[in-house]
């Protein structure tokens, strides 16, 4: 399937928060934070490519599972979520020359990317834009909301909680869809009721959420405005008149140069 051009000129924003999911061994959905998914140097429309940089998990759970999703929120709260396949790795020629000369890799203090990931879009989600004025709202309607006997989850470092639960960070959702491909939703308020269960409803721009089958397991990433980002895994819950819990049983640190060590529970 060919992106719209919309979704083309979304993926080709720089700093815009793009995020990947893949599925792990046992078929449950993972999440990471991947900067440098953009649509291909010759002008292909229906796929997407990537850097190999830091993400160790991901590349394994590719390996075992083509099957991904992918999202993408720029700054001004246009977003935009597919499925796709993956297809490989290319160590050479022009999609890694792409992304060697891109300016996020090429200012990195870190390391190169080893190869270009290749993803051929399957299906596009619409574009969607959430509303700065309702992004208070809909978190001052979360806080009001008590846990409802909901189960607590793992306690999480301060600055973690801190971060999931920041007005401005842009969370990514993962779960499994039916047909066997993960889903990434767009989540944007957050709150955290009692120990390690995060709070959060189904809004305008992320209609999908409504239709996810609970309980089920789940991933959340997360990017701040300051490219600070950790990643929590555990079960989704619903918890009534539209909301939705994530009861975090894993945190992971999703910044260099640690990406993907786990912080809680400890090896």
């Amino acid at each position: 399937m060919e992106l719209s051009p919309e979704a083309r000129e979304l993926f080709s924003e720089e700093m815009a928060a793009k995020f990947l999911a893949t599925v792990d061994p046992e078929g449950r959905p993972n999440v990471a934070l991947i900067v440098t998914l953009q649509p291909p140097p010759d002008g292909r429309r229906d796929r997407l490519i990537f850097g190999e940089f830091l993400m160790w998990r991901s590349k394994e759970y590719l390996a075992g599972n083509p099957h991904v999703g992918v999202a993408c929120v720029n700054t001004k709260l246009k977003m935009v979520s597919l499925t796709g396949d993956f297809r490989g790795f290319e160590r050479a020629g022009p999609y890694k020359e792409a992304i060697d000369s891109s300016p996020l890799m090429r200012y990195n203090a870190y390391s190169g990317v080893r190869s270009a990931g290749v993803i051929d879009v399957r299906e596009q989600g619409p574009l969607r834009r959430a509303s700065f004025l309702s992004i208070p709202l809909d978190l001052a309607r979360l806080k009001l909301r008590g846990r409802d006997g909901l189960p607590q989850g793992v306690r999480m470092p301060r600055l973690v909680k801190e971060k999931f639960t920041m007005l401005t960070s842009i969370k990514a959702l993962a779960v499994m869809g039916e047909d066997g491909y993960p889903r990434v939703i767009p989540v944007l308020p957050v709150v955290e009721k009692g120990t390690g269960l995060l709070i959060f409803r189904a809004a305008g721009y992320n209609p999908e959420l409504s239709e996810v089958r609970t309980p089920c397991p789940a991933a959340m990433a997360l990017v701040t405005m300051d490219a600070k980002s950790y990643k929590v895994k555990g079960e989704l819950l619903d918890a009534g008149r539209g909301c939705f819990a994530l009861r975090v049983e894993e945190v992971y640190n999703a910044m260099p140069p640690r990406v993907g060590e786990r912080i809680v529970p400890p090896e």
